[in-house]
């Protein structure tokens, strides 16, 4: 299990993450970026459900997914 904040995320459940995701899809708006977290579960239009987090959360985030795939053999 991982804890972001009050948010328990259950590590199994994770399909992959995104360390430099933008906030919003639409590329002509300044978006924030952010680490993206997609989920093993599909929403409504058949898409991964994902989780979005910025600021201290995603430098968090990143640190701890860094040193995880370190200790895996690298990232990809």
């Amino acid at each position: 299990m991982l804890q972001v904040g009050k948010l328990i995320i259950n590590l199994s459940a994770i399909a992959y993450v995104d360390l430099e995701a933008k906030q919003n899809y639409i590329t002509n708006k300044e978006a924030s970026v952010g680490v993206r977290i997609y989920l093993n579960a599909l929403n409504g239009q058949g898409n991964l459900e994902s989780l979005f987090f910025k600021g201290e959360e995603a430098e968090y985030l990143r640190k701890y997914f860094t040193s995880v795939a370190s200790l895996c053999g690298g990232v990809e």
